[in-house]
């Protein structure tokens, strides 16, 4: 199961996405507003969104806002949630391999043939484990 989360500002952007992984044949929930809604809230939508990611670790999220670090912000308060806000490949590579995030945090301004190969690099990359293990526990330790 995919999750999204996003306003307005990601509305465009996030109906291409969800045409894209229908067309992979992949589930998602989304929690946005159905229209286009000017004074909607990237917070409200990422809090919505977190409690459905929790119900199953092997849930993976595509949130999205204008810049994407609000909605990273609001994601990552969440414990449990690994939210990365990612702008290219190799680094969407990185954050899955090493930091096992759950949740692709992507800015709008982005071209859609490179979110597109972001979405795959994330959704197919393992996490590595081993010595990346025990750093992501030291973020729990609160």
């Amino acid at each position: 199961m995919i999750v999204l989360a996003y306003d307005h500002r990601a509305f465009e952007m996030m109906q291409k996405i969800k045409k894209y992984l229908e067309k992979k044949g992949l589930e998602y929930v989304e929690f946005a507003n159905k229209e286009y809604t000017k004074t909607d809230s990237y917070s409200k939508f990422a809090k919505e969104a977190n409690k459905k990611m929790l119900e199953n670790p092997e849930y993976r999220g595509i949130y999205s806002c204008r810049t994407g670090i609000g909605i990273s912000m609001t994601a990552n308060r969440s414990k449990g949630i690994r939210a990365g806000l990612c702008t290219d490949v190799k680094t969407t590579f990185l954050a899955r391999n090493d930091d096992d995030i759950n949740v692709l945090v992507l800015p709008v301004h982005l071209p859609f043939a490179k979110v597109k190969k972001m979405i795959n690099t994330f959704l197919n990359t393992p996490f590595e484990g081993g010595r990346h293990i025990e750093r992501l526990k030291e973020l729990d330790l609160d």
